[in-house]
């Protein structure tokens, strides 16, 4: 009997040795890949970041940026303080550039419900939540509280405006129920654009639209696989793409068999520095804001290391989505342009 214990104690501690080697190895590994703060990295940015509070200033941006036709926002779903970035980013443009028309990760089905909600003469609260809960289909981590009083801001602005500046909503996404062809869904935002456009006679209009990470990035893995960003500038298009990194902050998750989601569907393992997702040259950004903040920085301005780099382009997903590994060759600039760095964003909310 003694000899028996003597075997389940021994047993035990090797588990638990095993255990701790591997998350010692899980966090070590964690570590090199990110990397740690570079100097050349951090005297860049601290001449190319601004701090955001109420609204998007100005000083990071300059006549190339201002020549784009079309300005993109890309989020890892489940931020609360995407929604706002993406609030702001429209009424700065719209105040800027007169961009009206938002290009949306839609169909035009709700497209068209949200159009109908904007031109109301008074709020269709009950309209406007059908669109939210509709959005639950393709876009779970998206249909939240937040969702629906951007759109609820975003109506009380456009009373403001004269009907010339009024902001229209482009769906260009795949129907999530009746489209069943193979074509992907870049591919088909591209196409679903394009024949807006057309059909609309607005071409030579400057857009601006909210869309996943991946879909903003303006190369991709190989010609089947290009992003919406990619299609874009195949076509001619001058586009800018901001993305947006979190750092101690909170995702929506809502329940789902495939993840082990808590109870009140908020996770916090899923930021740019681990455990479960890992930029490398996150702790630059990190170095240079604050907790509780948005931070803005610019990558391509003159003499930019990000030019030269594959800083920030590099991500590692141990769980949700794909490994972005740059092409030899490519730079994080060939990506994207600008990144926002939110630090203690809360999770989106469930609308109920």
């Amino acid at each position: 009997m003694k000899k028996f214990f003597k075997f389940i104690k021994i047993t035990f501690f090797s588990i638990l040795a095993i255990i701790g080697l591997l998350f010692l190895y899980f966090f070590i590994s964690n570590r090199i890949f990110i990397g740690n703060t570079n100097a050349e990295n951090i005297a860049y940015l601290k001449l190319h970041k601004t701090e955001i509070k109420d609204r998007i200033v100005d000083s990071l941006f300059d006549n190339s940026f201002y020549n784009s036709d079309i300005f993109l926002l890309g989020e890892i779903h489940g931020y609360a303080d995407n929604q706002k970035l993406d609030k702001e980013l429209l009424f700065y443009l719209n105040k800027k550039l007169g961009v009206k028309y938002y290009i949306a990760e839609m169909d035009s089905t709700n497209a068209n419900k949200l159009n109908s909600f904007l031109s109301k003469p008074l709020k269709d609260n009950a309209l406007l939540k059908d669109v939210v809960s509709s959005i639950r289909k393709r876009i779970p981590q998206q249909s939240s509280l937040e969702l629906y009083q951007k759109w609820g801001e975003i109506y009380d602005y456009n009373r403001t405006l004269a009907d010339s500046a009024k902001i229209t909503v482009i769906g260009i996404d795949k129907s999530f129920t009746a489209d069943k062809s193979d074509v992907s869904r870049d591919s088909a935002m591209l196409l679903n654009l394009e024949n807006y456009i057309k059909n609309r006679h607005i071409d030579g209009q400057k857009l601006y639209g909210l869309f996943g990470f991946f879909h903003v990035l303006q190369k991709g893995k190989d010609a089947t696989n290009d992003p919406f960003a990619t299609r874009l500038k195949n076509k001619g298009y001058k586009v800018s793409s901001f993305v947006s990194y979190t750092i101690a902050s909170e995702m929506y998750l809502p329940k789902h068999p495939q993840f082990p989601t808590p109870a009140d569907e908020k996770v916090d393992w899923v930021n740019a520095d681990g455990p479960l997702m890992l930029v490398k040259g996150i702790q630059d950004l990190k170095e240079l804001s604050r907790p509780n903040s948005i931070s803005l920085f610019k990558l391509n301005a003159a003499h930019s290391p990000y030019a030269t780099s594959q800083n920030l382009i590099t991500v590692k997903s141990r769980l949700f989505g794909e490994n972005i590994i740059p092409a030899e060759k490519t730079h994080t600039t060939d990506f994207f342009q600008y990144v926002f760095l939110l630090r203690n964003s809360k999770a989106l909310t469930k609308l109920d």
